[in-house]
């Protein structure tokens, strides 16, 4: 029998994640911010191949930041106001994650929805007991910091449009051939 071939990637967008991941985890050492996972995770979920798709990206991950974080904060002050009682999180956060998503979906931004979902998710499970509404907030300033190193790390980084250098090639081709047929006649 005969082992697998494995087909072994390791690209620029792989390391421009590896190096995102690492400048966070500097970050929120010198800033004493805690744990970088959600910003991290913002990083992965937001960082594409290119400066400008990570841009278009980043745009529906701002809209979507925005109201997954807000839902938390409505998650976490329904938590403090039942004094943490375990049927707000069986009832009343499965209530909101599926506004959130019909939210996004309402607004036109399908984009969002994984990470909206996520942001509110991520932010949710990882409230502490202890938390108030303070910590949803800075869980999502967390989702933004990550989110500008994706976009700061693909600054310079542009999509190659072949199509258009063959383009431009084809056309002088096509132009020499036409003043060498004028100059023949």
């Amino acid at each position: 029998m005969d082992a697998p071939h494995l087909k072994f990637r390791f690209g620029l967008r792989t390391v421009k994640t590896g190096i995102s991941v690492m400048i966070l985890i500097v970050i929120f050492l010198v800033l004493h911010r805690g744990n970088p996972m959600i910003a991290c995770l913002s990083a992965v979920f937001s960082l594409r191949q290119d400066f400008e798709t990570t841009l278009q990206f980043g745009r529906s991950r701002v809209i979507a930041n925005a109201f997954g974080g807000a839902f938390a904060m409505v998650y976490s002050f329904s938590m403090m106001a039942t004094h943490h009682a375990a049927w707000v999180q069986v009832i009343v956060l499965p209530a909101l994650l599926m506004l959130l998503i019909a939210v996004n979906d309402a607004i036109n931004n399908n984009r969002g929805i994984i990470g909206a979902s996520a942001a509110f998710l991520m932010i949710c499970f990882t409230i502490p007991s202890d938390g108030d509404y303070l910590y949803a907030i800075n869980r999502v300033i967390d989702t933004f910091i990550g989110m500008a190193v994706a976009i700061l790390m693909n600054v310079g980084v542009h999509p190659v449009k072949f199509e258009e250098p063959i383009k431009q090639e084809a056309k002088k081709i096509h132009e020499e051939i036409l003043d060498e047929i004028e100059h023949k006649n």
